[in-house]
């Protein structure tokens, strides 16, 4: 009887213990929680500053990691691994946030590939990307050759375009191939034999390609392929020197005083030329004369002097001092003369523009060398660089009507006759009344010359 007590109370007591491990289980089970999304947002902001890239710290879900149901699209070690990737279809483009109940924040995101997309943790706020992502510029800025290298492709197709890009590749989400007059480009035969020329150049933060972008084809600025990209490995400049030798090339140094301030070499284009050959008619193959090639190659900050001459004597092979000194620079206001001689200083609101603006080139006649008494042909020269401006209208006698400026050289020159680079000097515009003016403005450059 005592047996068979003993195994009835065992059974019972192990029952009770089932019961309750039972009950701890089914409790626990049910007191599992999920976040709730709280908000969930298209990102609006402009597309590029949503370019990201993997911390390498938080996987990848198809919804936000907290949330039920949630699925692994990519693990911690291939977030990782596509954050150090070199390649830009890793690149990632972030759309939409989720915030949850708990306070975090979520991204969705989408490689550029688009071989993933989902939602990876961005922190607790919404202010800027955190948590496994973060902000990452996909190109950095790279030295553009000079304006004056010409380039050609190095080779094009028929059928097919894999050289000219909207932006560089895979550096953009969804931005890919060039558009020419609104169509997408599908080949480059068209430019098989264009003359390019680049204004900007950028590398890739991933490859560590360099890219150049099209500043004009053929010399104009308005093809329609102005804008787009190529690779620089894709291109082979035209114009480029010759390797420098005795027989092509001729060594110069910028003297200012005893102290040598910079060098430059004078390469000809020319085949077959040999050392003691004068170098007269010969150019570098951007087309430079000697002097030309002189005066564009001076050092910063200075400044040909008086004392150069017999450059036509120079031949192949030579040294050649070039005696410069330090520069200064001259600025401009200016001056309205109306049709009785009378003069009248003006401001940029006397323009409907603004003052004119000049192109880098065109300014380079304001300096010259320190002490140096500015020469009437400054005045001249800047005949071709100013157009025709005008007021923004105003009623007169009833009408509106508008002031006509168009510079007057031999004007300028005699109020400021006696300048030397660095001081001011005055321009002057003879002033009309018109009943029309044009309503666009075409020009180029920048107003640094005015003071």
């Amino acid at each position: 009887m005592k047996k068979s007590l003993k195994k009835t109370l065992f059974a019972g007591v192990a029952a009770l213990s089932f019961v309750a491990v039972a009950g701890v289980s089914s409790t626990n089970a049910s007191a599992k929680s999920y976040a709730k999304v709280t908000s969930n947002k298209a990102l609006t902001s402009d597309a590029t500053t949503r370019n990201v890239n993997f911390n390498g710290t938080n996987a990848l879900y198809t919804k936000a990691g907290t949330l039920k149901g949630a699925k692994v699209v990519a693990t911690t070690t291939t977030t990782k691994a596509l954050a150090n990737a070199q390649t830009g279809k890793a690149n990632l483009r972030a759309y939409r946030v989720a915030t949850t109940n708990r306070g975090s924040v979520y991204y969705k995101v989408v490689s550029f590939d688009k071989q993933y997309r989902g939602w990876v943790y961005g922190g607790k706020s919404t202010s800027a990307f955190a948590g496994g992502v973060a902000s990452y510029a996909t190109t950095k800025d790279a030295t553009a050759p000079a304006s004056d290298a010409t380039f050609k492709l190095n080779s094009t197709s028929t059928t097919a375009n894999t050289t000219l890009f909207k932006a560089p590749a895979w550096t953009q989400y969804k931005v890919g191939r060039a558009v020419v007059d609104g169509k997408t480009l599908t080949s480059t035969d068209a430019y098989k034999d264009a003359v390019l020329t680049f204004n900007k150049a950028v590398t890739t933060s991933r490859e560590g390609d360099t890219w150049y972008q099209v500043a004009s084809v053929n010399g104009s600025t308005t093809n329609g392929l102005v804008g787009a990209w190529v690779k620089a490995s894709d291109v082979t400049q035209t114009n480029a020197d010759a390797v420098a030798t005795n027989d092509n090339s001729v060594l110069i140094n910028y003297v200012d005083g005893t102290n040598n301030v910079g060098t430059a070499k004078f390469i000809t284009a020319k085949a077959g030329t040999k050392s003691g050959d004068l170098i007269v008619g010969n150019k570098t193959a951007k087309g430079l004369d000697f002097t030309d090639f002189v005066k564009g190659n001076v050092p910063s900050g200075y400044a040909l002097s008086g004392a150069n001459s017999g450059w036509s004597n120079v031949k192949f092979g030579q040294t050649v001092n070039v005696t410069v000194s330090k520069a200064a620079t001259s600025k401009a206001s200016f001056v309205a003369k109306d049709s009785n001689n009378v003069y009248t200083t003006l401001s940029s609101t006397d323009f409907a523009n603004g003052f004119p603006a000049l192109t880098p080139t065109a300014q380079k006649v304001f300096t010259g060398a320190v002490d140096t008494t500015i020469p009437g042909t400054l005045y001249s020269t800047l005949k071709s660089s100013f157009g025709t401006y005008y007021s923004n209208g105003f009623t007169q006698n009833g009408r509106t009507v508008y002031y006509k400026y168009t510079y007057d050289p031999t004007a300028s020159y005699s109020l400021s006759a006696h300048a030397k680079y660095g001081d001011s000097i005055k321009l002057v515009f003879d002033r009309s009344v018109v009943t029309s003016a044009p309503s666009t403005n075409t020009e180029t450059g920048n107003t640094d010359y005015v003071g």
